[in-house]
């Protein structure tokens, strides 16, 4: 069945461009009217536009984050809008016009949920974001057992308009059925344009499917999985190049937690190659991400974070504990829950409570003790509660002469690159790729007559002076160079 959305016209491009969607992060609890006005309340906004990380206070907004989060930018990074689970907000954080009491069913707070929600853009048209939402319900089990689903699937579509937002088709219903909680999660088309969409049944041995083009959203057959999945609190995820497709559901401290990876055909739609394990000491909150090289996938488990090695022929076996948590208090435990990869190459980890941080692992490409976890090491000016933006890898390309790659879209790399300056020994620095749509080969100049051709290198710098660094990464369709100055005193 196709749902045909006229916003959806615009859709699609013959060119890829920079897609910085996920350059701006709000998090939090808003101060303005009918909000707390304590002063630990607010929103904070995570810009990654700098070479680092700028969090800045936002104290007058309604909105108040829970695990459910859209935080949603334009092509170039400039924030556009935001959804707290009740209210679709504009950049001047005043609430859409049409965009306000969302949620319309029995539970009080929204659509609570971790990945209840997702924006997507439109290439042609930059005013237009799509947005797609599941609906929470409560469902009687016998004999006296409430458990909250997913039960319907939206589609809506939001205009800005120079500084006014507004919602110009308002949950267009996709699906009712017995869904799992959240998980909404997307992964672009072999073709390079369009998106496939994944929505998993709850208790159930079906994921819903549907391909987002320029002519609509198409319902496509469910997958039929061989195996009956369990079902609680945690997250989906693809990985950043699409060959995988991954949930973590965490049950209880008792029933422990189940990971399940896939291979995802992104041509079809298709999963295959199901690896599941269920292991009984986990929690009942948690989430995962998996790095930007998509070779690593980190679960967080409550109180422990592991990683594996999704290029090992037996995944689930390289399952290693890499962090526990360390007891602090902020002011309640600081443990693990959602995780998001971000644009700086980092995975951020927030936390089941209200605190005043975020967990960072700052090199998620490399097998850990090296990819380097610093728990509660992100001060947030207010508090944070379980809050992480839901957000797929919007920089993904074709599939270069595979059978979807019909549409003339080329990879063609776009040079990223971010530096850390050693402490100990100031001269020496850490360069970390960060580039998109499919590099072959990477070239570092180092501007002292050096150079270099590894993703990760480490250089030191003779002393003193002023270098101007490029990386130029290539492949078979063209090429892209990023240069930046470094100064050394």
């Amino acid at each position: 069945m196709r749902y045909f959305i006229g916003c959806l016209l615009l859709f699609g491009s013959a060119v890829l461009h920079a897609q910085l969607h996920d350059y701006t992060w709000l998090i939090g609890y808003g101060g303005g009217p009918g909000t707390p006005t304590d002063d630990n309340f607010g929103l904070s906004e995570l810009d990654f536009h700098g070479e680092e990380l700028i969090i800045k206070e936002v104290e007058i907004s309604e909105a108040e984050f829970y695990a459910n989060n859209v935080s949603f930018s334009d092509a170039d990074g400039k924030l556009v809008m935001y959804f707290d689970g009740m209210n679709v907000f504009g950049s001047n954080h005043h609430i859409a016009d049409n965009g306000t009491n969302w949620f319309e069913g029995e539970l009080e707070g929204g659509w609570y949920q971790a990945q209840s929600s997702l924006a997507l853009p439109s290439s042609l048209e930059p005013d237009c974001v799509h947005f797609i939402n599941i609906e929470q319900n409560l469902l009687s089990i016998p004999p006296d057992t409430l458990d909250v689903f997913g039960e319907k699937l939206y589609y809506s579509c939001v205009v800005k308009n120079e500084n006014e937002l507004t919602v110009v088709i308002r949950k267009q219903l996709l699906l009712h059925d017995t869904l799992t909680l959240g998980k909404l999660t997307v992964c672009r088309h072999g073709n390079g344009r369009d998106w496939w969409l994944l929505v998993p049944e709850l208790y159930g041995w079906k994921v819903f499917r549907f391909l987002i083009t320029p002519e609509g959203i198409e319902q496509y057959s469910a997958l039929l999985l061989d195996q009956w999945l369990a079902d609680g609190l945690g997250q989906a995820k693809f990985s950043s190049n699409g060959a995988h497709y991954m949930r973590y559901n965490g049950i209880s401290s008792t029933a422990g937690e189940w990971v399940t990876i896939w291979d995802f055909d992104r041509c079809t739609g298709q999963l295959s190659n199901r690896q599941q394990g269920n292991f009984p000491i986990g929690g009942s909150s948690g989430g995962a991400a998996i790095s930007k090289n998509s070779r690593y996938l980190y679960t967080a488990s409550n109180t422990l974070l592991y990683q594996y090695d999704l290029q090992a022929e037996e995944v689930l076996s390289t399952r290693t504990v890499i962090a526990e948590y360390d007891g602090n208090l902020d002011p309640l435990p600081t443990t693990f829950y959602q995780m998001q990869l971000a644009p700086d190459g980092k995975i951020y980890i927030s936390s089941p409570g209200s605190v005043f941080s975020l967990h960072v692992i700052h090199n998620p490409d490399a097998i850990c003790p090296d990819c380097r976890i610093e728990q509660h090491s992100i001060e947030l000016p207010f508090y944070n509660y379980t809050s992480i933006p839901n957000q797929p890898n919007y920089r993904l390309g074709p599939i270069d002469g595979s059978p979807c790659d019909t549409l003339g879209i080329d990879n063609i790399p776009l040079s990223r690159w971010r530096y850390e300056q050693d402490t100990l020994t100031p001269f020496t620095v850490q360069f970390y790729d960060l580039s998109d749509y499919e590099p072959a080969t990477w070239s570092w100049d180092f501007g002292e007559g050096s150079s270099s051709t590894d993703t990760l290198p480490a250089h030191t710098f003779p002393g003193p002076g002023t270098y101007e660094v490029c990386l130029t990464v290539s492949n078979a369709n063209g090429s892209d160079t990023k240069c930046k100055t470094l100064e050394f005193t």
